[in-house]
């Protein structure tokens, strides 16, 4: 190979590598652009959660339990009900959990019970279960209008429920210890 070719398949390389960087040069322009763009709109336009506000009425609950039985969660009842609605693929729901083992063994009674409540596939709750050692009854709602009606778009979501139905106090995502401290103030006032 003579000294001609070589010096001119170094500057073909050369002018490749160029219009390659210059290429991925404006590509990350635009990309950056493009993210400083979706940050204003997210902004701008905070989407609310929907939820239940106090002192509305809930319908009664049909799910199955991890023995394959229907359920009934229905109003009147002669206790209080707290759902706990979570996700077997949800990192804020492992987070609660803690909480929500410790609430469930200081404060079930004849006045107050505890449902975990998930839409998610039985195979998977189940191996959630297993794995976080969970006590407390854990239903599979199949029904996506059901959710629609008690308004669950975050998970986790808690909720206290009075006799009645009527939705006494909705607590959305993550449990904050502001959180975590007003659930327990409420249920130890049971």
């Amino acid at each position: 190979m003579s000294q001609k070719s070589v010096f001119i398949r170094t500057q073909l390389w050369s002018v490749i590598l160029i219009v390659l960087m210059v290429l991925m040069g404006v590509e990350i322009l635009f990309l950056a652009n493009e993210n400083r763009k979706l940050k204003e709109t997210l902004k701008r336009s905070p989407v609310p959660i929907k939820i239940l506000n106090p002192e509305e009425k809930v319908p009664s609950l049909i799910g199955v339990n991890l023995s394959k039985e229907k359920l009934l969660v229905e109003y009147p009842s002669s206790q209080k009900t707290v759902l706990f609605w979570f996700s077997s693929s949800c990192p804020s729901c492992e987070h609660n959990l803690e909480f929500w083992k410790e609430i469930y063994r200081k404060h079930r009674s004849e006045k107050l019970r505890f449902f975990g409540i998930t839409h998610s596939e039985e195979e998977k709750i189940n191996e959630f279960v297993k794995k976080f050692q969970l006590e407390f009854p854990v239903l599979i709602v199949s029904d996506s209008f059901l959710v629609d009606q008690y308004r669950v778009e975050v998970i986790p979501q808690t909720m206290l429920i009075d006799t009645n139905g009527a939705v006494q106090k909705v607590w959305p995502g993550t449990l904050s210890e502001n959180y975590m401290e007003q659930i327990e103030n409420i249920l130890s006032s049971i």
